[in-house]
């Protein structure tokens, strides 16, 4: 059985996702898509719209086979770590084939990662500094070795798969299949396509309270009728700042120290901000808190690892031990599963039991309680334990 594997947030699933899945099946003439999804929290280290439940349904609606969850420790990371997650994680499955979208699909990532590689593994300050952006870093070096710079979101991330299939030693067995971006930006938040809306633009809508028929050219029925009922959690700004502002007043300095990525004086700084500037909002916080040595998607995942409380020994162990974890599946999905399964070595987790939760999903359980207890209405079923992939026909 032929697979296509696909890394993604789906926040929200659109209509483009659906197209990206059909063209990775058609290009790799695929029996399934075999995709590895965030859970509820996405790469910038906010909540997703909706929780990996709803989001794994939209997508099987949408035309993927089969969704692995992409565990915390990898989802809410800076690109070149979530792509080097994601990747294992589908060639672990047994996934040889992997779509992503790109601006510019007609690059040869792998070739552009081959050229680059040498130069960035000797460039220590891109495997052990956190404080630039992962697109600062690379695009000097792959400027320098190759004459190209990129810059658009989907070329940056098509780079980091490359990356991470060499630096995995996947370059013998792995294919990576760029598919051409359709319709709005990445970043867009306008609606310019008849069809095709970017996810940043489909949450405008949903913050401006659009109605039905508004969201209905750009996703599905069920997707739309989410939409319109509004994030399901509730707003950072009104709700989960507070929580971090009482965190960092309540502990110490040196214990904020131990939180992973809190190092370098950046404990002293969030706990300085926070008691100076208690009566600020949000965004004001982080205006100031934001610098040229840190951006705000950087930050943003560190004050969500302080709610957290996620050490710097926990990710570091969680990190070592990456696992399978099935969120739902088509009846292609479990076949493939039932083809696969002497073949794969890491752990495959369908049902959370107890020994789980305080120990390999340790991080993902957390987090996924805190997403409960920010829900904006009391959620019927917990997060992980309880639970069972979905099943879609």
């Amino acid at each position: 059985m032929r697979a296509v594997g696909i890394v993604a947030e789906y926040n929200p699933f659109h209509n483009g996702h659906a197209y990206q899945i059909a063209q990775a099946k058609k290009i790799t003439n695929a029996d399934a898509a075999v995709v590895v999804m965030s859970g509820n929290f996405v790469q910038r280290g906010l909540p997703a719209v909706f929780d990996k439940w709803q989001r794994t349904r939209l997508a099987l609606v949408g035309g993927a086979d089969l969704v692995y969850e992409l565990p915390f420790a990898f989802a809410v990371q800076p690109a070149h770590l979530f792509a080097r997650g994601a990747v294992e994680l589908l060639v672990s499955a047994g996934v040889t084939n992997i779509a992503f979208g790109a601006e510019h699909a007609q690059l040869d990532f792998l070739a552009l990662a081959r050229t680059a590689r040498q130069t960035l593994n000797r460039n220590e300050a891109f495997k052990n500094d956190y404080t630039q952006t992962y697109a600062t870093v690379f695009n000097d070096v792959l400027a320098d070795v190759t004459g190209k710079r990129l810059s658009t979101p989907n070329d940056l991330l098509g780079f980091a798969y490359a990356m991470a299939v060499l630096d995995l030693g996947y370059d013998d067995k792995v294919r990576l299949f760029p598919i051409q971006r359709k319709g709005a930006s990445y970043h867009q938040t306008g609606i310019t396509d008849t069809h095709i809306a970017s996810a940043t633009a489909l949450r405008v809508l949903m913050e401006k309270k659009a109605t039905l028929s508004e969201f209905a050219n750009y996703v599905s029925e069920p997707a739309a009728q989410l939409l319109t009922a509004g994030d399901q959690t509730k707003s950072w700004d009104e709700a989960w700042y507070p929580f971090l502002q009482y965190k960092v007043l309540t502990t110490p300095v040196s214990q904020l120290e131990q939180i992973y990525q809190l190092n370098d004086g950046l404990a002293y700084r969030l706990n300085e901000q926070i008691t100076r500037y208690t009566r600020v909002d949000y965004e004001t916080f982080m205006t100031m808190f934001k610098s040229k040595r840190y951006t705000w998607a950087r930050l943003q995942r560190t004050n969500l690892y302080t709610l957290l409380n996620v050490r710097h020994d926990e990710m570091m162990q969680a990190l070592q031990h990456p696992y399978l974890r099935v969120l739902g599946a088509t009846r292609q999905g479990r076949l493939f599963i039932k083809q696969t399964r002497d073949q794969v070595e890491l752990p495959v987790i369908n049902r959370v039991t107890h020994d789980m939760v305080t120990d390999i999903l340790k991080l993902d359980y957390r987090a996924g309680k805190l997403y409960e207890l920010m829900a904006k209405q009391p959620m019927q079923q917990a997060m992980d334990t309880g639970r069972i992939p979905v099943f879609y026909e």
